[in-house]
């Protein structure tokens, strides 16, 4: 196999591309502005061609920096991909939680004490995020997304069979409940694909047009929407596990016990190899048992 240039010089090279600039891939790996000169003058010597096109302003990859980029970025992945399956659990005594907001405020905060109880020298972290990680910088061990379960590159382990469900304050009913009178309270309305389902399956059935339903809230983040009912603003459709307890001590009652099974749930999503750490098998037993109750 023909000699292989410095994986220094590679890693310089890789930084100083993706910046388009030295001094800036400097500061990115510590070293100074002419070490990472010398690591690039080191790399075209060997390969016997230039990379970059210098000029005073800008730092940009020729024809030839071009054809090589994707190959060296392409590398450094599956190294990265390689020592990570056969590493060490990283930060074993953290535990990195990417949730999305309604599932942190409603089941992680109000829970979260009993698995510390369980884990004493684990130290748990919450990033609060509506939007899907990447784990490229380590920065999160799993993530608690509600979907389908289907993100490429990643495995994901279904939580719960979940529901939809209607829900309001029970301080606007009194005495029997009529569909008619429920659905001219205000709509607090998820505009989230999914939910807009639901919401015209349950009008269907109650012969209720969509478009005459008032919404007083409009908003993909299911938590100002559970807000918003408890505090009598109005009716909304929202997943039962996210309910469950303010349903259970009375702050919410599903008025006409409308159930819609949804094929969306909540999983746990990570890269695989993130599932043999030992914190992540004990999350992952904790979080089971908690939404098996629900």
């Amino acid at each position: 196999m023909k000699n292989l240039p410095p994986l220094k010089s590679l890693n310089v090279f890789l930084s100083a591309a993706k910046n388009e600039s030295f001094k800036a891939a400097a500061e990115q790996l510590y070293v100074t502005q002419a070490a990472v000169s010398q690591q690039i003058r080191l790399l075209e010597a060997f390969l016997g061609c230039q990379l970059f096109d210098r000029n005073s302003k800008q730092t940009k990859l020729n024809e030839k920096g071009l054809l090589l980029m994707p190959y060296i970025e392409q590398a450094f992945e599956q190294i990265s991909h390689g020592v990570n399956e056969v590493s060490l659990e990283p930060n074993a005594h953290e535990l990195r939680i990417s949730t999305l907001h309604s599932v942190t405020s409603t089941i992680l905060i109000p829970k979260i004490s009993e698995f510390q109880d369980l884990n004493p020298k684990l130290s748990v972290q919450f990033s609060p995020n509506n939007k899907l990680d990447t784990f490229e910088n380590q920065d999160v061990d799993i993530a608690i997304r509600r979907g389908l379960g289907n993100y490429p590159g990643l495995e994901s382990r279904k939580l719960l069979n979940d529901t939809i469900i209607m829900v309001a304050s029970p301080l606007l009913f009194s005495g029997d409940i009529d569909a008619k009178d429920v659905f001219k309270h205000p709509l607090l309305e998820d505009t989230s694909s999914d939910i807009q389902e639901v919401i015209n399956a349950c009008c269907a059935q109650y012969h209720i047009q969509p478009n005459k339903l008032k919404s007083k809230l409009k908003t993909t983040d299911a938590l100002p929407i559970i807000q918003s009912a408890i505090a009598g603003q109005g009716i909304a459709f929202v997943s039962k596990v996210l309910v469950d307890e303010h349903i259970k001590n009375g702050h919410l009652i599903n008025p006409l016990n409308y159930v819609f099974d949804s094929p969306r749930t909540l999983y746990l999503v990570a890269p695989p190899h993130h599932f043999k750490w030992e914190k992540v098998k004990r999350f992952e037993v904790w979080i089971k048992q908690v939404l098996g109750s629900h």
